[in-house]
């Protein structure tokens, strides 16, 4: 009777409570991973909606502030040179239209930098505001590097244009890397550049440095990545 009413269900009961005790860590673990997954799900959305957000500032904001430099030069050329006046408003006409394919591109995430494009073009709006502009080519650009070295150089560009009284501006190209060096700074401290800021955490997020400088009246923009190793060499 003893054993029967007494010992074995308490046996039992010792068993079955010695078994919750694990199962409920194991339901705690569970649940704990589970709720990290879903805040790293959260976060991957927060990261894409600011890239997407900074892509697209970069493509509408370069261009409205080009559009607004070429809309004030053929106003003053309208009566002079009224040919030169039409020229640029059939380049504003084709950059609209551009900006308008690239943003259909980054909402189908198709969107691709061209660097040799984003230089030709830098160089087009930096003589269209009567700056001088002297490039160097020590290397071809490193595939890899190319898109961010572009968005790079299309946000350092449109610092210049907002920012500096250039009159000169010096571009540099490495295979894996960018300097841009403009004059025409004003003597105070660094300007935010909240654009550059943004693309600082992107360039290091590829294993790359974005570094400005300001001084002596002179603005320096370098972006670098480690060199290609020899099996990335072989590669290409």
């Amino acid at each position: 009777m003893l054993i029967t009413y007494v010992i074995v269900p308490a046996g039992l009961t010792a068993i079955v409570t010695g078994l919750m005790f694990p199962n409920k860590q194991f339901y705690d673990v569970v649940h704990d991973l589970e709720e990290s997954r879903r805040h790293e799900a959260e976060l991957a959305v927060v990261r894409e909606r600011m890239r997407f957000a900074s892509d697209l500032h970069d493509i509408q904001g370069h261009t409205l502030h080009v559009v607004k430099l070429k809309v004030a030069l053929a106003q003053k050329l309208v009566h002079r040179h009224p040919g030169r006046a039409e020229q640029e408003l059939h380049e504003i006409h084709s950059l609209v239209s551009d900006t308008i394919t690239q943003t259909k591109e980054l909402v189908y995430a198709q969107r691709r930098l061209n660097l040799p494009a984003e230089l030709e073009n830098a160089k087009n709006l930096f003589e269209a505001a009567g700056i001088e502009v002297h490039i160097r080519r020590d290397a071809h650009a490193d595939s890899r590097a190319g898109e961010l070295l572009g968005q790079v150089l299309r946000e350092t560009t449109t610092n210049i244009l907002r920012h500096a009284e250039a009159r000169e501006v010096r571009i540099t190209l490495a295979e894996s890397g960018i300097t841009i060096v403009n004059d025409g700074v004003p003597d105070e401290p660094l300007p935010e550049l909240s654009g550059l800021a943004v693309l600082e955490q992107r360039v290091a997020d590829n294993g790359g440095k974005l570094t400005v400088d300001q001084k002596n009246g002179y603005f320096v923009t370098a972006a670098d990545f480690p060199s290609p190793g020899p099996e990335a060499q072989e590669a290409r």
